[in-house]
């Protein structure tokens, strides 16, 4: 490092798959191009594979915490004291924890993005429980906490005692030029003519079962349900598509390295989530020109498709940008899936889809990140720190 120079550690479990893993990597690069005169270090608790790449300019390193928090903990503070930033922003709820409780090492301001609605999130159980507890004690001690989402905001403030001032919520960012390009790639992997698609982690909160059973209640006997992703819920899923009889027209290719090639030749995108932050997978496959399905969970369906709080949707929802239906609502969802049997519902939404999706194009989101860790540099340092920020940050 540069004498003078600030030093940003972004911090996160690890870059092996999904939403806040990708938004990560993205933006680690983006803010290297945009703060000026900061050397940028990101830190992955896991020593696990990658599956995003990260820009040249930023260092990375990996911890081996295992999934572990106790070790997140002792690692991270390791860390901050080996490199001292001066800011440290981390993504999910364990790399949030450790980077609070590394604070006894070293005088950095810290910066916390909650990316899921914590309470639906973790659960009723012991351990769920006991993540809730420590999200209460912790969070409050950040110096700001970015929510994803209106909802985690809300749920935030209503639930874990964060003082409003230093909350604020900036978006994902979607580089939609790039996924259009990605996908009008070939498919790495035989499609059929005429195909429903989810992209999620094969567990429990993404409500695969809801979407399989709603699946085999869909009219049309002719289409076929693709489910990306890969997870432990894999073999009760597909005996559950053996029981429902539709075995044969459902398939789990697991992780597909391009699955935007997929989604953007599918008839329809459907999601059965039970609870989100903010669901990428969701506007990827708007910005790809899909009608959309999902579930009103909490949070981020129904901010995207009716710009407003979850949990209002009482049967089937033909909201302005996406049809929406109550969560666990198997009946609701084939209602949902039959609408997009009509051509003239589906190219309605498709088009209506595409203008959503520009709503959170990168180059605004990228500069709310710059600006709220310029101004954390103002604190650490005093005036003056915002010339951090070049020019460009809002272009």
């Amino acid at each position: 490092m540069s004498e003078g120079r600030h030093r940003l550690l972004l911090l996160i479990n690890s870059l092996e798959g999904g939403g806040a893993e990708k938004v990560m990597a993205y933006l680690a690069g983006e803010l290297a191009k945009t703060l000026n005169g900061v050397d940028i270090r990101l830190a992955l608790l896991d020593d696990l594979p990658a599956a995003y790449a990260v820009d040249s300019a930023v260092e990375v390193v990996r911890l081996d915490s295992r999934g572990s928090l106790l070790r997140s903990i002792s690692q991270t503070r390791r860390q901050i004291a080996a490199w001292q930033p001066d800011v440290v922003l981390s993504f999910l709820t364990r790399a949030n924890c450790a980077a609070i409780l590394a604070r006894r090492k070293g005088h950095f301001r810290c910066v916390i993005s909650e990316r899921v609605n914590t309470s639906s999130h973790f659960g009723n159980q012991f351990r769920g429980r006991l993540f809730r507890r420590i999200v209460s004690r912790l969070y409050p001690r950040a110096d700001k906490i970015v929510a994803v989402s209106e909802g985690v905001r809300d749920e935030m403030l209503a639930n874990y005692q964060v003082p409003a001032a230093r909350l604020s919520v900036i978006h994902n960012p979607f580089d939609i030029a790039r996924l259009r390009t990605e996908g009008a790639r070939k498919p790495t992997i035989a499609l059929p003519d005429d195909f429903f698609v989810t992209a999620g982690r094969l567990v429990p909160n993404k409500g695969h079962e809801v979407l399989l059973h709603a699946f085999a209640r869909h009219r049309n006997r002719d289409r076929a349900l693709l489910v990306l992703g890969e997870g432990a819920e894999r073999p009760a899923l597909e005996t559950l598509a053996r029981d429902l009889g539709i075995a044969d027209r459902v398939q789990l290719p697991g992780y597909v390295e391009n699955p935007h090639a997929i989604i953007s030749r599918a008839t329809a995108y459907v999601s059965a989530s039970r609870s989100e932050g903010f669901p990428n997978a969701l506007v990827e496959a708007m910005a790809l020109g899909c009608a959309v399905a999902a579930t009103d969970c909490p949070s981020g369906p129904a901010e995207i498709l009716a710009e407003r709080p979850a949990g209002m949707t009482d049967g089937l929802e033909t909201a302005a940008w996406g049809l929406l239906v109550p969560m666990d609502d198997a009946a609701g969802l084939s209602t949902a899936m039959d609408y997009y049997d009509d051509p003239g519902n589906r190219q309605r939404y498709a088009k209506r889809a595409g203008q959503r999706s520009a709503a959170f194009a990168p180059a605004p989101v990228v500069a709310a990140y710059a600006q709220a860790l310029g101004s954390q540099l103002d604190g650490r340092h005093g005036e003056g720190a915002g010339s951090l920020l070049q020019k460009n940050v809002a272009r």
